[in-house]
């Protein structure tokens, strides 16, 4: 058995609408990137991680806190991977 990443990225690009995608329990459907943004699920417990709260923060002053629809976060998407892939 692999090793659990804590994400799993989702097939699509960029598009907002997660209707059609099935997001399991405990997963948060995240769009990671600045211009081409890639699709994320990340488990919940995930956010508790200081690096986590940083990166929520980052999109807060982005986005601010009333974000609509799938949560963003601006980072380059090798570093969100591997800032997910740290916290484990």
């Amino acid at each position: 058995m692999g090793k659990k990443k804590g994400y799993q990225q989702l097939i699509g690009g960029g598009d907002n609408d997660t209707t059609n995608n099935h997001v399991p329990k405990g997963y948060v459907p995240v769009l990671v990137g600045v211009e081409n943004m890639k699709r994320f699920l990340v488990r919940v417990e995930r956010f508790r991680q200081p690096c986590m709260v940083a990166l929520l923060d980052m999109a807060a002053r982005e986005f601010g806190h009333r974000q609509g629809g799938i949560l963003k976060i601006p980072c380059d998407t090798d570093y969100f991977e591997r800032v997910v892939h740290a916290v484990k």
